[in-house]
């Protein structure tokens, strides 16, 4: 079962890029992902605090399993067998316009039993992550103007 959400961002791919990977700003402007510890490198382990509603959801254990710079970053975490995800964020441009896209693809025996539930919630949790990406994008860019 996945989750996939799509924004289209006026820029460059470097900008959208330089915010996605900045982990240490995440808690001035990331709703969903209030936290991450953890270096930026493939193979390397992360805890990420996840938000729904303004309220700590889950402290959840991943690893990175896949970080080209520039386009893609993927994690992959949970409760091994119960409920994982595997989480990935890509990022292209094409004629000044950065598309991001943000895929979960969920995994495990409570899948079908959860994820219904919870799809409703986390997608918007996902759209509402991508506009304040939108939001970071802009207010660096405006700042670096200034």
């Amino acid at each position: 079962m996945q989750i996939t959400t799509e924004l289209s961002i006026p820029g460059c791919a470097d900008e959208v890029w330089a915010v996605l990977v900045d982990l240490s700003s995440y808690p001035r402007w990331n709703p969903f992902i209030r936290k991450v510890d953890g270096e930026l490198a493939e193979g390397a382990a992360w805890k990420a605090e996840l938000t729904l509603e303004g309220r700590v959801f889950f402290s959840v254990p991943t690893i990175i399993t896949e970080l080209e710079y520039g386009t893609r970053l993927t994690w992959r975490g949970g409760l091994p067998r119960l409920m994982t995800g595997t989480h990935s964020f890509g990022v292209t441009e094409a004629l000044g316009v950065v598309t991001l896209e943000q895929v979960e693809t969920f995994s495990g025996a409570l899948v079908p039993i959860i994820l219904p539930l919870l799809r409703p919630l986390l997608t918007r949790r996902f759209v509402t992550m991508n506009d304040a990406l939108m939001s970071e994008v802009v207010r660096r860019r405006v700042s670096v103007q200034a």
